[in-house]
């Protein structure tokens, strides 16, 4: 069981419009609710996402039901994943001594420096949605690879 660090902005959420990836509105991923319970379910998943870093459900919440695609049996799945709490870098809020993966779209190069200076660039896993529509599907089948290693 890996502790798992999720993104949400073009990994469980992506642009409602194709192409215009920012301010166009968001709707849910493809496969997001079958991943969120597969990470729930399998690992221990915490949300490292801009859209709260107070360590709190709020503006997480506020995302996804914002969505055009909104399905409220996703609520379920909100919840049991442990909001992180983070200031400039996502990358500190991460456990580098843990078994953990990162899935996000886009970390910045600060980050990705982070987590080269601790060895563990190889623990960031790409997930981007809005290029990408079965990046989730992949996602699961690299890390139940890995684990299976």
């Amino acid at each position: 069981m890996a502790l798992l660090y999720l993104d949400i902005d073009g990994v469980l959420l992506r642009s409602a419009t194709p192409g215009a990836v920012w301010n166009a509105g968001w709707e849910i991923a493809p496969h997001a609710g079958e991943f969120l319970r597969w990470a729930i379910e399998r690992h221990t998943p915490y949300w490292l996402t801009t859209r709260d870093r107070s360590g709190m459900h709020v503006g997480i919440i506020r995302a996804f039901r914002e969505c055009r695609n909104w399905d409220n049996a996703l609520d379920s799945r909100l919840l049991p994943v442990t909001p992180l709490q983070w200031d400039a870098s996502k990358a500190a809020a991460i456990d580098m001594e843990a078994d953990f993966y990162w899935i996000d779209d886009n970390p910045d190069s600060f980050d990705l420096m982070l987590l080269e200076q601790h060895g563990r660039r190889d623990r960031w896993i790409e997930a981007n949605t809005d290029v990408f529509p079965n990046a989730l599907p992949a996602v699961m089948t690299i890390i139940d690879t890995l684990a299976d290693i």
